[in-house]
């Protein structure tokens, strides 16, 4: 046995940052996606049925300076493909905004005819730690 009498308040507080570390790295994003999302109050405008699925486009408010990772919709659990600009033959690659009220679109989501049911996350990058998810839309 060992004499906790005798351990430094360096060795405690390294076996405490030790013992906490795994708590950070679960509960951090979480904490982070509910209290500081980076985007907040979406609204889709300017529906339309299209061949191919359905446009629209949407406003939100960007409130944090992170650098934009991805955005991921779903039809329950089904991932489905979102064009950012559907009038070009490639994608180009989707650019980080400044803080702020954002318009985007047209947007075009494959594969639906409603957005109804649906739901749409956001990635950034705010730190090194992990990427930031956001809910973006859905009900």
């Amino acid at each position: 046995m060992f004499n906790l009498a005798k351990l430094s308040k360096g060795a405690v507080t390294l076996a405490v940052c030790m013992a906490l570390t795994p708590a950070v790295f679960t509960a951090g994003p979480l904490i982070e996606s509910r209290l500081f999302a980076v985007v907040s109050g979406t609204v889709v405008t300017g529906t339309r049925v299209d061949p191919r699925g359905m446009l629209f486009n949407v406003w939100f408010r960007k409130s944090r300076p992170c650098e934009f990772i991805g955005l991921a919709w779903y039809d329950g659990d089904v991932r489905l493909r979102i064009d950012f600009h559907p009038s070009l033959p490639v994608q180009p690659v989707p650019r980080t905004r400044p803080p702020g009220g954002q318009a985007a679109g047209p947007w075009l989501l494959r594969g639906v005819e409603s957005l109804q049911g649906t739901r749409a996350v956001t990635l950034h990058r705010c730190h090194p730690l992990w990427l930031t998810i956001s809910e973006f839309y859905g009900h």
